[in-house]
């Protein structure tokens, strides 16, 4: 940490260039964020001597070109004062280009190289704007779908809510008549619940419930079909030949059947009235 501490604090010394050095904590933090921070200064430091030295150089080579350049001229008798208006332009013109294309030098290969370049971006910079272009047509035909398709369900929206507008008096026409019939419902229930707690408190014969009763006029009816062919029957023994004995006998037979059965239809027709 001292030696860290020295070279801190004489790295402070040279930044601050005789003025004096904020007082800072002592201590293996702070110390070791202020090397790290010297360290990294004086890498940046030294990067940025190299592209002074570098541009220095650069420089310097310019002047040497610019001075045989010059010097070529004067050998050939070709100042700028020499040139005519149109020969200026034309060098400024090339200077300025020189200078927009950050050629090394003014050659033909340097400037044939850096339009090439040029060329080169221009090229990607167009196929990206024809990309760009394709992208947005795809965006613009994807929000003129979604537009229709919006307006459509808007449409369709705006009929439903009329719709809804038109039948809500229905409803709720509907909806009171349901209620209406939910509650007689309940209220029949319970007068068929209070109807069957008498009749089961009267101790009713269930011989007289409706069902017991459909369920004889039933028997009836049978009853009538089953007389019908002996009637049919006995109506034939009136034309009995003249054996008297036998058809007597007969007679009787079909009187008591009938006779049996009228009184069975009478016990069932009383139980039906009762």
């Amino acid at each position: 940490m001292n030696q860290k501490h020295q070279e801190v604090q004489a790295w402070l010394e040279r930044t601050f260039a005789g003025a004096t050095v904020p007082a800072y904590e002592l201590n293996q933090r702070t110390v070791g964020l202020l090397h790290e921070l010297m360290l990294k200064n004086e890498r940046s430091d030294r990067n940025m001597q190299l592209v002074i030295e570098d541009l220095r150089q650069k420089s310097d080579e310019y002047n040497a070109e610019s001075c045989r350049l010059e010097n070529i001229l004067k050998s050939m008798n070709l100042t700028p004062a020499s040139l005519s208006q149109s020969g200026i332009m034309s060098l400024r013109a090339l200077a300025n280009l020189a200078l927009l294309l950050k050629t090394k030098d003014a050659s033909d290969t340097n400037y044939l190289l850096a339009l090439q370049h040029l060329q080169t971006e221009m090229s990607k910079v167009e196929d990206a704007r024809k990309q760009e272009l394709r992208t947005t047509e795809n965006l613009q035909q994807k929000t003129k779908s979604a537009l229709i398709k919006y307006n459509s369900l808007k449409r369709a929206l705006e009929l439903l809510e009329e719709q809804a507008a038109g039948q809500h008096p229905e409803m709720e026409n509907h909806v009171t008549q349901t209620k209406f019939f939910h509650d007689k419902s309940r209220d029949y229930r319970g007068q068929i619940q209070q109807l069957q707690n008498h009749l089961d408190k009267i101790r009713a014969d269930p011989s007289l419930y409706h069902q017991t009763i459909v369920k004889q006029a039933e028997e009836l009816h049978a009853l009538k079909e089953e007389i019908a062919p002996l009637k049919a029957k006995l109506d034939a023994y009136h034309s009995l030949p003249p054996d008297i004995s036998l058809a007597k006998v007969k007679l009787e037979e079909i009187r008591q059947q009938v006779a049996a059965l009228d009184a069975e239809i009478t016990k069932r027709i009383d139980l039906m009235h009762m």
